[in-house]
């Protein structure tokens, strides 16, 4: 082989490998925080709902349905600089080379506004917009918003079909949906690219909070609807439609082992966008009012802990800041919220939603529990989101069950903090506590962090609000718990790199042993 011929081959494998490592982030939710790029722009000529399907007859499917939504569903192509590293043992890697990927969208009105995901649009140096009948347009990007995963882009073209927008609010679990996309890429090295494409399913649930948002800001909001109509790669930024032909969701996410659909697929419902689009165009910047809290679903063992008649509310687990609006207010870690303004909460996403409804500066009575189980109510004026709400968590281990004995918690043994372990595992200053060393990831405590974390190497800090500092302090709170019980246990748990910590409260059900 000559040395031209080489030269091209090993050309033709890096941009290769470049073009597959688009298409996989395509389908990953890369959310690295970005800011909103804004301009003047006019507001859409929304369509809002859709006259009745001639036919109807679910005999014939959707074809009238597809009709109607398929000529405004677009393919987003996008390319960002890659990374060197990445192309290390190519040989003859460029030092520079550009990453394409691609998604989909839809146009929300004529004048040329497309939505999409932030994830297919962000980090991009290029953005092109190909409409079904294959024009193709560069488009500017009007912003986008981490926090709920919507981009808003601009095309310097008119008099475009549109899908018509339904309301998420009033659809219901059982009803039939669509989710409709426009991936862009061939499929299984095919001929030409995989344009629009259609499945069918229902939604499944509503109200979803599956915690991939919040892996990259803690400010996110996921109220997604849950369907099992297939989304697979590149569908991304696509419409979930109902039988209508409304749109009602953005297609966002799968729940896979596999990156296939594997039956749990997810929208960002479309009155959750069209906030965050509105805001986009008239300010430029989502104006959200936040009371900058973590908050996690209340758990079945935190019912019967905090004597909650069902299992509803979203108990507080930490700050955004040190002036958070929650904190200035006199909430605390471990209050459980139970009502905004006297309407009761049913979930994270449904306190969300309540808090959406209101304006930075605004105040809102919250209706608590706290971790003694009085009730009280607190006021907070609500404050708007830092700049940078973002934080970063490193992926961690997992434990194998072990088949030893262990305390009521799954607990087998325990140290006071020591210089030794202190600097072992990083601890941040003036920690207080007990260091778990080593625990049954199958025990109780092992059970209520899910897996996600490890019961080793993690402090109990205090259990029922009485502080932990020795081995003896923490037999004589554990002694008598018998099956049924429940404890409310604050841990420090590690929060991405080493030496980075956060402070968290769970309620622990003691198991039949």
């Amino acid at each position: 082989m000559n040395g031209a011929l080489r030269a091209k081959l090993n050309l033709l494998l890096a941009t290769s490998l470049a073009f597959a490592l688009g298409l996989g982030m395509a389908s990953a939710l890369d959310l690295t925080p970005v800011s909103l790029a804004a301009g003047d722009y006019d507001p859409p000529e929304w369509i809002i709902g859709a006259p009745p399907i001639q036919g109807g007859d679910i005999g014939e499917g959707f074809a009238d349905v597809v009709s109607r939504i398929a000529p405004a569903v677009v393919t987003v192509y996008a390319e960002r600089e890659g990374d060197p590293a990445n192309m290390r043992g190519v040989p003859n890697a460029p030092d520079e080379f550009v990453v394409p990927w691609s998604g989909s969208g839809f146009v929300i009105s004529s004048d040329g506004y497309v939505v999409t995901n932030n994830h297919v649009v962000e980090g991009a140096t290029q953005i092109d917009v190909e409409l079904a009948d294959q024009r193709r347009f560069s488009a500017e990007l009007v912003g986008r918003d981490p926090q709920t995963d919507v981009a808003l882009l601009k095309l310097g073209a008119v008099g475009l079909t549109v899908a018509p927008l339904g309301f998420a609010d009033s659809t219901r679990v059982g009803e039939w949906v669509l989710a409709i996309g426009s991936p862009g890429f061939g499929l299984g090295g095919g001929p030409g690219p995989l344009e629009t494409t259609v499945t069918a399913g229902i939604v499944s649930a509503k109200g979803r909070s599956i915690n991939i948002l919040q892996r990259r800001t803690n400010l996110a909001i996921e109220d997604f609807i849950q369907t099992d109509a297939a989304i697979n790669r590149g569908n991304s930024g696509g419409p979930l439609v109902n039988a209508r032909g409304e749109v009602v969701g953005i297609n966002t996410v799968i729940a896979s082992e596999n990156g296939f659909n594997q039956g749990y697929g997810f929208a960002i419902p479309i009155d959750l966008a069209r906030e965050v689009i509105d805001d986009l165009i008239e300010h430029g910047e989502v104006r959200r009012a936040v009371i900058g809290v973590l908050i996690n679903p209340v758990t079945s063992a935190d019912a019967k802990y905090y004597r909650l008649d069902q299992v509803a509310g979203a108990k507080v687990q930490n700050f955004s800041a040190d002036d958070s609006p929650a904190k200035l207010a006199g909430l605390e870690p471990g209050d459980v919220i139970l009502g905004v303004e006297g309407k009761p909460v049913m979930s994270v996403p449904d306190v969300q939603r309540r808090i959406r409804q209101y304006e930075p500066g605004e105040t809102v009575l919250l209706q608590i529990v706290r971790r003694d189980k009085t009730r009280d109510e607190v006021q907070v004026r609500l404050g708007a989101p830092p700049e940078d709400g973002t934080i970063e968590r490193a992926p961690l281990p997992r434990t194998a069950t072990r088949d030893r004995g262990g305390d009521a918690l799954g607990i087998i043994d325990v140290e006071p903090i020591s210089t030794s372990n202190r600097n072992r595992l990083i601890l941040p200053s003036g920690s207080e506590g007990i260091v778990i060393t080593e625990a049954i990831a199958g025990g109780a405590l092992g059970r209520a962090l899910n897996s996600r974390i490890p019961p080793e190497d993690i402090l109990i800090e205090d259990l029922n609000g009485v502080t932990i500092e020795t081995p003896e302090e923490y037999e004589r709170a554990i002694a008598g718990l018998e099956a049924g019980d429940v404890v409310s246990v604050r841990l420090l748990l590690p929060a991405g790199p080493p030496g980075n910590w956060q402070s968290q409260i769970y309620s622990v059900e003691i198991p039949e042993r």
